[in-house]
């Protein structure tokens, strides 16, 4: 049997990429191996490893290598074909699938619900790697449901805020997004929301469309310890907030006194693994659902070779501004 090598991303350092070879061993009977055609960088948590904002006792995925902060090996949205099913795997050669696994262009992967899933026809293998962003917007949104005719706040219009904007949105009478970048907030106007607002604005705009009442869900998905303050002081009397972000390393002080206690105010976090009845396999329905009813093509800013990984991390790191979703092609 021909020995396959495969070659994927490390992170060995902050801001510091190495593509590592490594032979890949052929599927077991639950397995199989996959050739990566996309694979989609997150400017979340994925650049938190990348910058080093982790620390040894943070869980990792279990597709990672390494440990924390470095070497690792990192990454959890990619998109191939199948090249060799095992017996028991519920999988077949050539089929499309979506893989919960770091950056690599060959890897063998145990074909679990929750690691590995069909990808569904009609959905391109770009707007594919969106799935997982688009499961943590979705469970965000189902931890805490905005209901009918209710002002909802997104703090951050990266791709997880731009998406719980859309979702959020489909229910909501008022979508308010809140981001310092104005081609994030020109991209969510795009996209349906009522107003796009830089942070120092964001009191007075939901005073103003809530009629003095506040935000009834305010969804913090900005990564940035400011917004949670924010949330709290915008809130309405009873309102909820969603932490969806990771914060990494950063140290998050709350002034709680007053609005927190006299507005009976509640922070939930939410975390993409688990949503009481809806399940994994659910979520990901859904959310290959969403992403083909309300399209992501907007979001990808720029696809670049994987042999040129560290050029496409130093683009998200360096240019906030300016770009947002960054694909690597494997085929390139």
């Amino acid at each position: 049997m021909t020995q396959r090598t495969s070659r994927s991303v490390w992170f060995t350092g902050p801001r510091t990429i190495e593509l590592r070879e490594a032979q890949v061993r052929p599927p077991g009977d639950d397995e199989v191996l996959v050739h990566a055609t996309r694979s989609l960088i997150s400017a979340g948590t994925e650049m938190l490893v990348y910058r080093g904002d982790t620390t040894p006792g943070d869980r990792m995925p279990p597709t990672s290598e390494g440990q924390f902060p470095f070497p690792t090996k990192y990454g959890y949205q990619t998109v191939g074909r199948v090249l060799e099913a095992g017996p028991a795997s519920g999988y077949s050669a050539g089929d499309r699938v979506f893989a919960r696994h770091p950056h690599q262009d060959l890897f063998t992967i145990q074909a679990l619900s929750t690691l590995v899933t069909r990808v569904p026809d009609g959905l391109d293998d770009d707007a594919a790697t969106f799935l997982n962003l688009t499961r943590v917007a979705l469970t965000g949104v189902l931890d805490v449901p905005v209901k009918v005719g209710e002002v909802a706040v997104v703090f951050g219009q990266g791709i997880v805020g731009l998406l719980c904007a859309r979702i959020a949105g489909l229910n909501a009478g008022t979508t308010i997004v809140v981001d310092p970048y104005e081609k994030r907030r020109k991209l969510a106007l795009a996209y349906g929301a009522d107003a796009a607002v830089e942070p120092q604005d964001v009191g007075d705009v939901v005073a103003e469309l809530s009629h003095g009442r506040g935000a009834d869900v305010v969804y913090e998905a900005s990564g940035a310890p400011p917004a949670l303050q924010a949330a709290i002081e915008i809130a309405a009397d009873h309102g909820e907030i969603v932490a969806i972000s990771l914060y990494g390393k950063q140290d998050v002080p709350l002034r709680l006194a007053p609005e927190f206690h006299f507005r009976r105010l509640r922070i939930t976090s939410s975390q993409a693994t688990d949503q009481n009845r809806w399940d994994w396999v659910r979520r990901t329905e859904a959310s290959f659902d969403l992403l083909q009813r309300l399209g992501v093509a907007e979001m990808v800013d720029r696809t670049v070779p994987f042999h040129d990984a560290a050029r496409a991390y130093d683009l998200v790191d360096h240019d906030p501004a300016n770009v947002l979703g960054v694909v690597l092609d494997y085929d390139a």
